[in-house]
């Protein structure tokens, strides 16, 4: 009975400070909203001036004393008393949210907003059974409710010693989606690369590999760069060659060069995207993902900022994929053949199934001097 009740208290307490945690902050490694502690509390995609204003399906919004009477009361029931209930009736609550969102505003753009050009070279996605399939199994296992328990605890003791990307990696949990494979066929399909290739494909900076993996078999060859050595441990078990973090662009030439969500999570994007450049070989291409609204967080450095920043302007999802697209073009060399917009996914937790930011996608090509 002691063990019982302290267990009580202490996931209370734990569980309490998580809920708060998630209310203001969030890193793009868990996705829990579009608000940032460090940057400014705006989400650019719903237009809010006003942390409040921030639609429930993305953060923990604290309620008033006549606001939580009202929002326990449903159809007659009382608000849950224990911790655990509470926490399992919130979920509940999030995961219907979730349910009746339309999933195809996350593929879509205001193409009024944008130029000919760009409109011609975007390309419109939907999600599809490997889309669906990732979110099925996201739901079910937010449903495991001892297993996100031990998720949770260990967080809270493991988050003092190690990176966050490290104890996903130990932990074996936050898998991240950007595209399937259908839909990457799509993208280099409409910048005539990638079909019926039998090149080499490096993805730099890849995690655990399930985001590059989905369409990695497109490529006889697949390699990965990664610093840390629990995510470098799952490369290797999922079939990945790994390769030096510094020196991997130096001598070996790629057909397809993948940076997916990695330019606002490094210190220096400039150079890596040189680095790129000089890696990719005739008629290979740079396949790029990242997250916008642009709020760069490095985890590595003391002030969480990059040594480099992207000059990326504008408000909109739009104006600021049109600006990032001019500045790989006019600074960098790369030339955008194809591109659309897809949710970043993430597996959830014991508070809501899964977690999605937005992300442009993009197809470039090095503009050969």
């Amino acid at each position: 009975m002691l063990f019982i009740f302290w267990f009580t208290v202490h996931f209370s307490l734990v569980y309490r400070a998580y809920l708060l945690q998630n209310c203001y902050t969030c890193s793009k490694l868990d996705i829990y909203s579009y608000c940032t502690k460090e940057y400014q509390q705006i989400c650019l995609r719903n237009e809010c001036n006003d942390i409040n204003e921030i639609p429930r399906i993305t953060r923990i919004k604290e309620l008033d004393n006549e606001e939580m009477a009202n929002h326990w009361a449903l159809n007659g029931l009382y608000r849950p008393r224990s911790a655990l209930a509470r926490a399992l009736y919130e979920k509940q609550r999030n995961d219907r949210h979730l349910q009746e969102f339309d999933q195809h505003e996350w593929y879509r753009v205001d193409k009024s907003r944008l130029s000919e050009d760009l409109q011609k070279k975007f390309v419109q996605l939907q999600p599809d059974e490997e889309t669906k399939e990732f979110l099925t199994n996201s739901i079910d296992k937010s449903t495991w409710v001892w297993t996100q328990i031990w998720y949770l605890l260990a967080k809270a003791v493991l988050k003092h010693f190690w990176t966050i990307t490290d104890i996903n990696g130990w932990l074996g949990r936050g898998s991240m989606f950007v595209l399937s494979a259908a839909q990457a066929r799509s993208l280099l399909g409409a910048a005539k690369r990638g079909l019926d290739s039998t090149g080499a494909l490096v993805d730099v900076g890849a995690g655990d590999g399930e985001v590059s993996r989905r369409f990695a078999h497109l490529y006889t060859n697949k390699y990965a760069t990664e610093i840390s050595s629990c995510m470098r441990k799952a490369l290797s078990s999922k079939g990945y060659t790994l390769l030096d973090t510094e020196e991997w662009w130096r001598e070996q030439r790629f057909d397809c060069v993948c940076m997916l969500n990695l330019l606002d999570r490094c210190s220096k994007p400039r150079s890596m995207l040189r680095q790129a450049k000089a890696a990719i070989g005739p008629d290979g291409v740079l396949l790029l993902a990242l997250v916008l609204p642009y709020k760069p967080y490095v985890e590595v450095t003391s002030d969480h900022k990059p040594e480099e920043r992207l000059p990326i302007q504008g408000v909109s999802f739009e104006e600021q994929a049109a600006s990032f697209m001019q500045f790989m073009r006019d600074e960098i060399g790369f030339e955008a053949v194809a591109w659309s917009r897809a949710p970043y996914l993430c597996e959830g937790d014991f508070a809501q199934a899964y977690y999605w930011l937005d992300d442009s996608i993009y197809v470039f090509s090095p503009i050969r001097e």
